[in-house]
């Protein structure tokens, strides 16, 4: 229950605190706005040439940088009205087919005597013809005690981050079975397929985790990488509310700046992009989080270190900038305009956010509803075979409720 009147003396207490943050981001961005704007003036070798003596810039420039004056590469399309946008997308992504996945799990329940977990994968593949052709489904991974117990400290303990390493590898290797099944079915003439993974390619996130996890995620991050470039389809790993700060980090190292530490990429450049908008792709050269430690990017080996490239795609009015991670062989290759394009008019048919992405996360949700159902399927399972399953109190009064 809110107890409003106690939440909002609060919130009077710690207004100055707030007004101290907001204070500071001001400042950071008047300051790193004004450096973006002489940046711009640069070229891409006088870029490349004033952060070659740096080993994680955070970003490097590519081409793209010296055709796109005011860091942006316009969208040359414009409509009057959602219908005429809705015709341009349908347009563009008939015959091309996309694919997206999206995992949820059930974590282990400590009030169950017996660990266990359980993930799920849903997958939706539109190849977006005029009958209508698409194909959704999901996959399902029970996670047993041996799956779950991790050795810390000399003790057997049940790991959440076990069950977060098993959801990503099974969302790494649907989306790869999917790439690889567009690809044999595809003719030199095909339309070209796109991927989506809703998350970031660099997966910096892994930085924080255990060695053994952090291993798990950069391997079938790599299966993925290489998935992608072997059956020559490409793969977004799109964010929509990047954190990401490396364009702050390479301004930091260009002007000698000092750190802007509540700065964000996305508001950075918000104001530069109008809708269809992007960046010109960047390098990422991003760091580890423990400035003495080599980050995740080092453990991508000489494949793919710097072979991920990102744009920020506006793809809202009213929201920062999307970030769309992508490896650098599609720039490289020339189909970096055809697939921004596909993602534009996924976008479009999703009101604001890719609709393939939406679908299979719809399809992938587990509801609390869900969850009270795999628990009573596994009470079952182990009374039916007399399997030692002992409930906590709180756990019995609600099976008791059911």
């Amino acid at each position: 229950m809110i107890l409003r009147e106690k939440i909002l003396a609060q919130l009077e207490q710690k207004y100055e605190q707030f007004l101290d943050f907001d204070r500071d981001f001001e400042d950071e961005a008047v300051r790193y706005s004004a450096r973006l704007k002489d940046l711009a003036q640069w070229s891409s070798a006088e870029l490349t040439d004033k952060l070659q003596d740096i080993a994680t810039p955070g970003a490097l420039p590519t081409a793209e940088f010296d055709a796109a004056p005011g860091l942006q590469v316009p969208f040359p399309h414009q409509w009057n009205n959602h219908q005429e946008a809705r015709a341009w997308a349908c347009e563009v992504l008939l015959n091309h087919p996309t694919v997206a996945v999206d995992g949820s799990q059930i974590k282990p329940d400590q009030d169950y005597s017996l660990p266990i977990a359980a993930v799920q994968v849903a997958w939706f593949l539109n190849h977006h013809t005029r009958d209508g052709r698409y194909v959704k489904d999901t996959v399902v991974q029970v996670l047993s005690p041996k799956d779950l117990l991790v050795e810390l400290n000399g003790e057997k303990v049940v790991s959440e981050q076990t069950v977060n390493a098993c959801r990503f590898e099974l969302e790494v290797a649907t989306l790869c079975a999917r790439i690889e099944e567009l690809a044999a079915q595809r003719s030199a003439t095909s339309p070209l397929p796109v991927a989506l993974f809703d998350s970031s390619l660099v997966i910096s996130f892994a930085d924080r985790l255990q060695e053994e996890m952090r291993d798990k995620h950069v391997k079938a991050m790599l299966r993925l990488l290489r998935c992608s470039r072997d059956a020559a389809v490409p793969v977004v790993g799109y964010v929509d509310a990047s954190r990401a700060r490396d364009l702050v980090h390479m301004l930091k190292h260009c002007f000698d700046l000092n750190d802007a530490e509540k700065l964000q990429d996305a508001q950075l450049i918000n104001a530069l992009l109008p809708w269809g908008g992007r960046t010109p792709m960047f390098v990422c050269a991003r760091g580890g989080a423990d400035q003495n430690k080599p980050g995740v990017l080092e453990s991508f080996g000489s494949e793919f270190k710097r072979g991920i490239g990102f744009v920020y795609l506006k793809a809202s009015a009213t929201a920062p900038p999307a970030r769309l991670e992508i490896p650098l062989w599609v720039y490289e290759q020339g189909l970096l305009d055809s697939v921004l394009d596909i993602v534009r008019a996924e976008i479009i048919v999703g009101n604001g956010y890719p609709y393939i992405i939406e679908a299979a996360d719809a399809a992938a949700v587990i509801t609390a509803r869900d969850r009270e159902a795999f628990y009573a399927l596994f009470q079952r399972f182990a009374q039916d075979r007399k399997m030692d399953l002992r409930l906590s109190q709180k756990a019995a009064s609600k099976a008791r409720r059911r």
